[in-house]
Order: structure tokens, then C-alpha cells, then sequence
């Protein structure tokens, strides 16, 4: 079986929910299990949605990083009006200039699963205690 990138055509005909990369996620569940951390299946949720986010955040930053300086300046300006910013664009970026990409994401693990495992256990009443206490905000 070959893994293939979806192309940016099939990335814009995605729903959010959809785009979740399932060996992230896996990523994410195992670092829980390891770190023996247990949780009702709604803080499980909260926590491994949380996890992915910040994932995918360190992930783009050090992607963003990798890049040549001209072509980093580029993409940031780009970023500053993203009605200029489609897939094909950002693909065209980071497929032409970042060919480590693999590196950087295994980098990017190992990095992630320091923090986490260093930082303090994800307590479900202290979840339920501020969802309380926020005002309601779409996601």
C-alpha cells in the first residue's frame, strides 16, 4: 500500500473533522496511555482535541522555520491577507523548499512528547470547572 498526499484540490473538499491526520491523533492517545493519565471519555476528547491543536501549531511553526529566509518572508507576507492564501499556493511553498519534511515532523514528535510528558496531568474536574466559568464560544 502507498501512502499519497492528498492533493490541495481534495484538502479544500475536506471538512475540518476530516483533516484530522489519524497517526496525529494515535500520536497523541499514546502519549496519554504512556504517561497514565485516565479520563472519562469526554476529558479524553477535550484533551487529545487540545493535544492536536497544539500539535499542529508547533508542527506549522517549525515547518514555517525550515524554510529558506526569502521564502519565508514570502510566505508571511502571504499570511497577512489571506484571501491571497490558497492550498495550491501554500503547497507550491512548502513542496518546492521544505524536502525534509519528513525530519521535521519526527523532530516535531519528539519535541511535542517532551512537553507533554513534562507538564502537568490534564485533570477532567478542573476541564469541567472552567467550561462553567467561560462564556460560550463557537468552535
Amino acid at each position: 500500500m502507498t501512502i499519497r498526499r492528498p492533493s490541495a484540490k481534495e484538502l479544500s473538499q475536506m471538512t475540518p473533522f476530516s483533516m484530522k491526520n489519524p497517526y496525529i491523533l494515535n500520536f497523541c492517545r499514546v502519549l496519554v496511555e504512556k504517561k497514565g493519565e485516565k479520563h472519562s471519555p469526554e476529558g479524553l476528547k477535550k484533551l487529545l482535541n487540545d493535544m492536536y491543536k497544539l500539535f499542529e501549531n508547533l508542527l506549522g511553526q517549525n515547518m514555517v522555520k525550515a524554510l529558506p529566509e526569502d521564502k519565508r518572508k514570502e510566505y508571511l507576507t502571504l499570511c497577512e491577507d489571506l484571501n491571497q492564501l490558497s492550498y495550491e499556493r501554500i503547497a507550491e511553498i512548502f513542496d518546492k523548499h521544505v524536502p525534509n519534511y519528513q525530519e521535521i515532523m519526527k523532530e516535531t514528535m519528539k519535541q511535542f512528547a517532551d512537553l507533554f510528558m513534562r507538564n502537568r496531568n490534564f485533570d477532567p474536574k478542573e476541564f469541567e470547572q472552567a467550561m462553567k466559568e467561560r462564556p460560550e464560544q463557537d468552535e
